[in-house]
Protein backbone atom coordinates (compact mmCIF):
# COMPACT_ATOMS: atom_id res chain seq x y z
CA UNK A 1 0.00 0.00 0.00
CA UNK A 2 2.83 2.60 0.73
CA UNK A 3 2.85 4.90 -2.52
CA UNK A 4 5.64 8.02 -2.88
CA UNK A 5 4.27 11.30 -0.96
CA UNK A 6 3.94 14.01 -3.14
CA UNK A 7 4.33 17.33 -1.69
CA UNK A 8 2.41 19.83 -3.74
CA UNK A 9 -0.72 18.62 -2.76
CA UNK A 10 -0.33 18.64 1.01
CA UNK A 11 -2.18 20.43 3.50
CA UNK A 12 -4.38 17.93 4.81
CA UNK A 13 -4.81 16.25 7.96
CA UNK A 14 -5.64 13.45 9.67
CA UNK A 15 -8.58 12.26 7.27
CA UNK A 16 -6.67 12.80 4.14
CA UNK A 17 -8.70 11.23 1.25
CA UNK A 18 -7.47 7.89 0.63
CA UNK A 19 -6.52 6.53 -3.27
CA UNK A 20 -7.40 3.80 -5.10
CA UNK A 21 -5.81 2.67 -8.18
CA UNK A 22 -7.40 0.44 -10.13
CA UNK A 23 -5.53 -0.45 -13.31
CA UNK A 24 -4.90 1.66 -16.75
CA UNK A 25 -6.99 1.84 -19.49
CA UNK A 26 -8.39 4.43 -22.10
CA UNK A 27 -11.46 5.72 -21.46
CA UNK A 28 -13.74 7.83 -24.77
CA UNK A 29 -11.90 11.07 -23.32
CA UNK A 30 -8.22 10.94 -24.49
CA UNK A 31 -7.67 12.92 -21.15
CA UNK A 32 -10.28 10.43 -19.30
CA UNK A 33 -8.00 7.60 -18.23
CA UNK A 34 -8.26 4.62 -15.12
CA UNK A 35 -5.65 5.19 -12.58
CA UNK A 36 -3.20 3.40 -12.47
CA UNK A 37 -3.44 0.82 -9.46
CA UNK A 38 -3.27 -1.28 -6.25
CA UNK A 39 -6.06 -1.56 -3.58
CA UNK A 40 -9.73 0.04 -2.55
CA UNK A 41 -9.75 1.08 1.17
CA UNK A 42 -12.33 2.21 3.68
CA UNK A 43 -12.08 3.79 6.72
CA UNK A 44 -13.76 5.77 9.46
CA UNK A 45 -13.00 9.32 8.83
CA UNK A 46 -13.64 10.15 12.70
CA UNK A 47 -14.35 8.04 15.93
CA UNK A 48 -17.53 9.16 15.85
CA UNK A 49 -18.47 8.04 11.92
CA UNK A 50 -21.64 6.23 11.44
CA UNK A 51 -20.31 4.36 8.13
CA UNK A 52 -17.47 3.60 6.76
CA UNK A 53 -16.29 6.01 3.60
CA UNK A 54 -13.71 5.10 0.58
CA UNK A 55 -12.60 6.86 -2.17
CA UNK A 56 -11.50 6.17 -5.87
CA UNK A 57 -9.21 8.35 -7.34
CA UNK A 58 -10.61 9.19 -11.25
CA UNK A 59 -9.06 11.28 -13.49
CA UNK A 60 -10.24 14.72 -12.58
CA UNK A 61 -13.54 16.72 -13.88
CA UNK A 62 -13.52 12.86 -15.71
CA UNK A 63 -16.98 11.37 -15.31
CA UNK A 64 -16.66 8.21 -13.14
CA UNK A 65 -18.83 5.71 -11.30
CA UNK A 66 -18.64 1.80 -10.10
CA UNK A 67 -20.16 -0.61 -7.90
CA UNK A 68 -19.25 -2.53 -4.86
CA UNK A 69 -20.57 -5.74 -4.01
CA UNK A 70 -20.93 -7.89 -1.03
CA UNK A 71 -18.99 -11.09 -1.45
CA UNK A 72 -21.78 -13.49 -1.15
CA UNK A 73 -23.66 -11.73 -3.54
CA UNK A 74 -26.27 -10.45 -0.95
CA UNK A 75 -26.04 -6.79 -1.43
CA UNK A 76 -24.36 -3.99 -3.84
CA UNK A 77 -23.48 0.00 -2.98
CA UNK A 78 -22.84 2.68 -5.71
CA UNK A 79 -19.83 4.14 -6.28
CA UNK A 80 -20.21 7.77 -7.31
CA UNK A 81 -17.39 10.44 -8.41
CA UNK A 82 -15.25 8.29 -6.91
CA UNK A 83 -16.53 8.21 -3.31
CA UNK A 84 -17.63 5.09 -1.42
CA UNK A 85 -19.53 4.27 1.78
CA UNK A 86 -19.99 1.10 3.74
CA UNK A 87 -21.82 -0.12 6.96
CA UNK A 88 -20.04 0.25 10.32
CA UNK A 89 -19.36 -3.17 10.83
CA UNK A 90 -18.13 -4.08 7.33
CA UNK A 91 -14.56 -6.25 7.79
CA UNK A 92 -11.67 -6.96 5.48
CA UNK A 93 -12.46 -8.69 2.43
CA UNK A 94 -16.44 -8.78 2.44
CA UNK A 95 -16.70 -6.27 -0.28
CA UNK A 96 -14.47 -6.09 -3.71
CA UNK A 97 -15.09 -3.45 -6.83
CA UNK A 98 -17.09 -5.20 -8.94
CA UNK A 99 -17.15 -2.39 -11.71
CA UNK A 100 -16.07 1.01 -12.77
CA UNK A 101 -16.74 3.13 -15.59
CA UNK A 102 -14.59 6.68 -16.41
CA UNK A 103 -15.44 8.28 -19.47
CA UNK A 104 -18.08 5.82 -21.50
CA UNK A 105 -15.59 2.69 -20.66
CA UNK A 106 -16.96 0.18 -18.32
CA UNK A 107 -14.43 -2.63 -16.28
CA UNK A 108 -15.37 -5.64 -14.21
CA UNK A 109 -12.94 -6.94 -11.92
CA UNK A 110 -12.78 -10.33 -9.92
CA UNK A 111 -13.52 -10.60 -6.12
CA UNK A 112 -9.70 -11.08 -5.51
CA UNK A 113 -6.97 -8.79 -4.71
CA UNK A 114 -6.58 -5.85 -5.10
CA UNK A 115 -10.28 -5.36 -5.79
CA UNK A 116 -11.26 -6.52 -2.09
CA UNK A 117 -12.05 -3.76 -0.15
CA UNK A 118 -9.15 -3.26 2.56
CA UNK A 119 -10.98 -2.26 5.84
CA UNK A 120 -7.89 -0.18 7.98
CA UNK A 121 -8.22 1.50 11.13
CA UNK A 122 -7.97 5.71 11.79
CA UNK A 123 -4.63 7.14 12.67
CA UNK A 124 -3.97 10.81 13.52
CA UNK A 125 -0.25 13.01 14.00
CA UNK A 126 -0.33 15.93 16.54
CA UNK A 127 2.27 17.89 15.78
CA UNK A 128 3.64 20.50 17.75
CA UNK A 129 4.67 23.55 15.68
CA UNK A 130 7.73 25.55 15.80
CA UNK A 131 7.71 29.18 17.17
CA UNK A 132 6.23 31.34 14.39
CA UNK A 133 7.70 34.78 14.10
CA UNK A 134 8.19 36.31 11.15
CA UNK A 135 8.90 34.04 7.77
CA UNK A 136 12.14 31.32 8.17
CA UNK A 137 15.12 31.46 5.86
CA UNK A 138 15.26 29.19 3.64
CA UNK A 139 17.01 26.44 5.08
CA UNK A 140 16.42 27.01 8.46
CA UNK A 141 16.93 24.13 10.99
CA UNK A 142 14.02 24.12 12.86
CA UNK A 143 12.96 21.48 15.63
CA UNK A 144 9.33 19.45 15.08
CA UNK A 145 7.79 16.66 17.28
CA UNK A 146 5.25 15.25 17.60
CA UNK A 147 2.43 12.09 18.62
CA UNK A 148 1.35 9.69 16.35
CA UNK A 149 -1.69 7.16 17.85
CA UNK A 150 -4.18 4.90 16.51
CA UNK A 151 -7.76 4.26 16.89
CA UNK A 152 -9.97 1.20 17.06
CA UNK A 153 -13.44 0.40 18.52
CA UNK A 154 -11.81 -1.96 21.00
CA UNK A 155 -8.76 0.33 22.16
CA UNK A 156 -9.90 4.66 21.43
CA UNK A 157 -6.83 6.64 20.40
CA UNK A 158 -3.70 4.50 21.59
CA UNK A 159 0.06 5.54 20.96
CA UNK A 160 1.68 3.74 17.92
CA UNK A 161 5.66 2.97 19.10
CA UNK A 162 8.46 1.95 16.74
CA UNK A 163 6.54 3.43 13.47
CA UNK A 164 8.25 5.37 10.71
CA UNK A 165 7.15 8.63 9.74
CA UNK A 166 8.50 10.64 6.91
CA UNK A 167 9.12 14.37 8.04
CA UNK A 168 8.11 16.97 5.12
CA UNK A 169 11.22 19.42 4.81
CA UNK A 170 10.39 20.78 1.30
CA UNK A 171 9.45 19.75 -2.59
CA UNK A 172 10.62 16.49 -3.74
CA UNK A 173 11.06 17.68 -6.97
CA UNK A 174 13.89 20.35 -5.99
CA UNK A 175 15.80 17.51 -4.37
CA UNK A 176 14.60 17.88 -0.98
CA UNK A 177 12.74 14.84 -0.05
CA UNK A 178 10.76 13.45 3.40
CA UNK A 179 13.29 12.90 6.66
CA UNK A 180 12.60 9.40 8.13
CA UNK A 181 12.23 9.08 11.49
CA UNK A 182 10.62 6.67 13.93
CA UNK A 183 8.44 6.59 17.03
CA UNK A 184 9.89 6.02 20.34
CA UNK A 185 7.68 3.50 22.98
CA UNK A 186 5.17 6.72 23.46
CA UNK A 187 4.64 7.21 19.76
CA UNK A 188 6.59 9.97 20.08
CA UNK A 189 9.21 11.84 17.37
CA UNK A 190 11.19 14.22 17.81
CA UNK A 191 13.80 15.83 15.78
CA UNK A 192 15.66 18.86 13.98
CA UNK A 193 15.53 19.18 10.49
CA UNK A 194 16.45 21.91 7.68
CA UNK A 195 13.06 23.47 5.89
CA UNK A 196 12.74 24.62 2.59
CA UNK A 197 9.12 25.16 1.85
CA UNK A 198 6.26 26.82 4.02
CA UNK A 199 3.45 25.62 5.94
CA UNK A 200 5.49 22.54 5.89
CA UNK A 201 7.71 20.85 9.15
CA UNK A 202 4.93 18.26 9.95
CA UNK A 203 5.03 14.35 9.48
CA UNK A 204 3.18 11.62 7.24
CA UNK A 205 2.36 8.30 7.99
CA UNK A 206 2.46 6.00 4.65
CA UNK A 207 -0.24 3.67 5.85
CA UNK A 208 0.01 -0.43 6.01
CA UNK A 209 -2.76 -3.02 5.21
CA UNK A 210 -3.76 -2.69 8.84
CA UNK A 211 -3.94 1.18 9.23
CA UNK A 212 -4.76 3.54 7.16
CA UNK A 213 -2.23 6.83 6.38
CA UNK A 214 -2.14 9.95 7.80
CA UNK A 215 -0.37 13.78 8.03
CA UNK A 216 0.21 16.58 10.21
CA UNK A 217 1.50 19.93 9.38
CA UNK A 218 3.60 23.07 11.33
CA UNK A 219 2.15 25.98 10.30
CA UNK A 220 5.74 27.65 9.44
CA UNK A 221 6.45 30.47 6.62
CA UNK A 222 9.36 30.31 4.53
CA UNK A 223 11.12 33.03 2.72
CA UNK A 224 14.21 32.89 -0.07
CA UNK A 225 17.06 34.33 0.31
CA UNK A 226 19.10 36.50 -1.63
CA UNK A 227 22.83 38.12 -2.19
CA UNK A 228 23.62 41.34 -3.74
CA UNK A 229 27.14 42.33 -4.66
CA UNK A 230 27.18 45.79 -6.27
CA UNK A 231 30.42 46.62 -8.48
CA UNK A 232 30.18 49.98 -8.20
CA UNK A 233 27.90 51.76 -5.12
CA UNK A 234 29.51 55.58 -6.27
CA UNK A 235 28.82 55.30 -10.18
CA UNK A 236 28.75 58.57 -12.45
CA UNK A 237 25.06 58.98 -14.29
CA UNK A 238 24.70 57.16 -17.42
CA UNK A 239 27.43 54.48 -16.11
CA UNK A 240 26.66 50.85 -15.88
CA UNK A 241 26.43 49.19 -12.56
CA UNK A 242 26.81 45.40 -12.56
CA UNK A 243 24.66 43.92 -9.52
CA UNK A 244 25.61 40.06 -8.73
CA UNK A 245 24.99 37.85 -6.54
CA UNK A 246 22.89 34.13 -5.58
CA UNK A 247 19.20 33.07 -4.43
CA UNK A 248 17.84 30.08 -2.66
CA UNK A 249 15.84 28.73 -3.90
CA UNK A 250 17.75 28.87 -7.66
CA UNK A 251 15.91 28.70 -10.88
CA UNK A 252 13.82 31.59 -10.13
CA UNK A 253 13.01 34.93 -11.62
CA UNK A 254 15.17 38.10 -10.68
CA UNK A 255 15.23 41.64 -11.29
CA UNK A 256 16.13 44.90 -10.12
CA UNK A 257 13.25 47.75 -8.34
CA UNK A 258 14.21 50.80 -7.67
CA UNK A 259 12.24 53.73 -5.16
CA UNK A 260 10.60 56.41 -6.48
CA UNK A 261 8.83 58.32 -3.81
CA UNK A 262 6.52 55.51 -2.29
CA UNK A 263 6.67 53.12 -5.05
CA UNK A 264 8.93 50.40 -5.99
CA UNK A 265 9.72 50.44 -9.84
CA UNK A 266 10.85 48.12 -11.71
CA UNK A 267 13.97 49.55 -13.44
CA UNK A 268 16.05 46.11 -15.53
CA UNK A 269 14.52 43.08 -17.59
CA UNK A 270 13.43 39.62 -15.22
CA UNK A 271 16.61 36.85 -15.39
CA UNK A 272 16.45 33.65 -14.36
CA UNK A 273 18.58 32.55 -11.86
CA UNK A 274 20.96 29.61 -12.49
CA UNK A 275 19.83 25.76 -11.17
CA UNK A 276 22.39 26.99 -8.40
CA UNK A 277 21.04 30.54 -7.82
CA UNK A 278 23.32 32.61 -9.29
CA UNK A 279 22.09 35.74 -11.60
CA UNK A 280 23.58 38.71 -12.84
CA UNK A 281 21.64 42.27 -13.34
CA UNK A 282 22.83 45.57 -14.55
CA UNK A 283 21.96 49.09 -14.99
CA UNK A 284 22.76 52.34 -15.77
CA UNK A 285 21.24 55.64 -12.98
CA UNK A 286 19.95 58.13 -15.34
CA UNK A 287 19.95 60.68 -12.34
CA UNK A 288 22.31 62.13 -9.57
CA UNK A 289 21.83 61.67 -6.10
CA UNK A 290 21.32 59.04 -3.54
CA UNK A 291 18.84 56.15 -4.79
CA UNK A 292 17.46 53.27 -2.79
CA UNK A 293 17.48 50.19 -5.40
CA UNK A 294 16.78 46.19 -4.55
CA UNK A 295 16.84 42.93 -5.75
CA UNK A 296 13.66 41.42 -6.06
CA UNK A 297 13.39 37.07 -5.78
CA UNK A 298 10.62 35.74 -6.53
CA UNK A 299 11.03 32.69 -5.00
CA UNK A 300 7.08 31.69 -5.65
CA UNK A 301 7.57 30.89 -9.64
CA UNK A 302 7.76 29.04 -11.27
CA UNK A 303 5.18 26.41 -10.03
CA UNK A 304 7.93 23.90 -9.02
CA UNK A 305 8.98 26.61 -6.35
CA UNK A 306 5.26 27.09 -4.70
CA UNK A 307 6.10 27.65 -0.61
CA UNK A 308 9.03 29.29 -0.87
CA UNK A 309 8.38 33.35 -0.23
CA UNK A 310 9.70 36.18 -2.14
CA UNK A 311 12.23 38.21 -0.88
CA UNK A 312 14.64 41.16 -1.47
CA UNK A 313 17.99 42.39 -0.72
CA UNK A 314 18.45 46.42 -0.72
CA UNK A 315 21.04 48.64 -1.39
CA UNK A 316 21.66 52.54 -1.84
CA UNK A 317 23.92 54.25 -4.73
CA UNK A 318 25.14 57.75 -4.33
CA UNK A 319 24.99 58.88 -8.50
CA UNK A 320 26.80 61.98 -9.36
CA UNK A 321 28.15 63.61 -12.44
Amino acid sequence: MNRPFRLLTLLAVVAAAVLVQVGTAQADDPGCDFPATSDVYAFPLTPEATMLSGYLDPSPGCPSQGVLSRIDGSEQTVVGEGFFELPLDARSGEWYLSSYTVGGETRTFEPVAPYLVKVLNLTRITSTAPPRPDPFPYGTSLHVSGVFEGWTPATGWQPMAGRELSIIVGNIYDGHPPVPTTTDTSGAYSLDVRIYSSFLGGAHFSGDDTWVHSSSFSDVQIHALVSANVSDQTPRVGERVRITGTVAPGAVPVWLERQVGTEWVKVSPTVMATAHGHYSLTYRPTTRGVQHLRVWNDGTEPESRMGVLPFTKEFTLTVHR
